[in-house]
């Protein structure tokens, strides 16, 4: 009796946010955004798409930081949260992680100079925005735990996506092993096959965490 007094004494005090859900699915948003951007930008040649694909995946993932800054910023003000803290800030990191490989790809393509995306670099890409709008789906669950076993069929989803992105990615390693003798080539292709497929591992680094805050509620 006291001390469901004392909470509700607590929760009149102390500041509130049930906006975490809205923030969450904003980022999730983001990512899908940019995924949509690296899908489209991993089947073009010609060099002014890629540079106006290159602004729009930049300005995702500058969305992206500001709705990571004030997930982080509403941690230090609000006292009652919908999750523990350190589950809100992780979930709010691997979310931001996704974009942020997902950018990293047309930062080191041009950094490298001309050149194409694979066909096996296109299909990652497809590969990564499936993933992507898995975790988006998970994320807008998260509101209610009854949801729980459809959000955790999408982390084992997503699992399957992260092996399938493992099985793209070294067909296309072999491939260019075999067939490209330029070590300027060669450099450029094995790092953003690598880029690829840590985006669609960040991916699965998300539906972990969600996976971790379902298993400690239900």
């Amino acid at each position: 009796m006291a001390g469901g007094m004392m909470s509700r004494m607590i929760s009149l005090v102390s500041p509130r946010s049930d906006n975490y859900f809205v923030l969450f699915n904003e980022l999730a948003a983001c990512t899908v955004r940019g995924a949509k951007v690296l899908a489209k930008m991993s089947s073009v040649r010609d060099p002014e798409a890629f540079k106006q694909l290159f602004g729009e995946i930049t300005k995702a993932e500058g969305e992206a930081d500001g709705v990571t800054r004030s997930i982080f910023l509403s941690l230090h003000e609000t006292f009652i949260t919908p999750f523990d803290r350190w589950e809100i800030k992780e979930l709010a990191m691997a979310l931001d992680d996704m974009i942020d490989y997902m950018e990293e790809i047309p930062q080191r393509a041009a950094l490298y100079g001309p050149g194409d995306f694979t066909p096996e670099m296109a299909a990652l890409g497809q590969i990564g925005l499936r993933a992507t709008e898995k975790v988006q789906e998970a994320v807008a669950l998260l509101v209610d735990m009854k949801n729980a076993p459809r959000i955790l069929q999408i982390c084992q989803e997503i699992g399957e996506i992260e092996s399938n992105a493992d099985q793209v990615m070294r067909a296309g390693m072999t491939r260019l092993f075999a067939e490209v003798t330029d070590a300027r080539a060669l450099i450029r292709a094995k790092e953003l096959y690598e880029l690829f497929e840590e985006a669609v591992d960040r991916c699965e680094d998300a539906a972990d965490v969600i996976h971790g805050v379902v298993l400690e509620r239900i």
